[in-house]
């Protein structure tokens, strides 16, 4: 349980700070406005993908290097997504970038649920 606490608490904000990484780069420290708007927007957006990341999580969490082949998985169902919309033609960059996006949160809530089982384990 959690896990898929700890997916759905975490995964959508983690997904927002990948997402706007570059533009927030370029355009400096975004306002507290911006920030809310894009947190409120983004639970809609990645609660459905967060919570099977954490069943597939879940599922590989028994096996070695699941934290490995939890972040392929992320990365890998974020890019057929993009692929799917682009329909096979996006750009490198936005293949990179959907990569990270699925990649990244899916990484860091795998290792904290990871650490929080152990916990309890021990």
């Amino acid at each position: 349980m959690k896990r898929f606490l700890i997916f759905a608490a975490l995964f959508p904000p983690l997904g927002m700070l990948v997402f706007n990484a570059p533009d927030e780069v370029s355009k400096g420290i975004p306002s507290s406005e911006d920030l809310l708007a894009w947190l409120i927007a983004s639970y809609p957006i990645a609660i459905v993908p967060a919570l099977l990341m954490a069943g597939i999580d879940r599922a590989l969490s028994k096996q070695t290097f699941h934290l490995l082949k939890t972040t392929a998985v992320g990365g890998l169902v974020s890019a057929s997504v993009l692929l799917f919309l682009w329909s096979g033609l996006a750009p490198f960059w936005s293949g990179v970038m959907a990569v990270l996006l699925g990649a990244l949160p899916a990484a860091v809530c795998s290792w904290l649920s990871d650490k929080s089982m152990r916990s309890v384990d021990a």
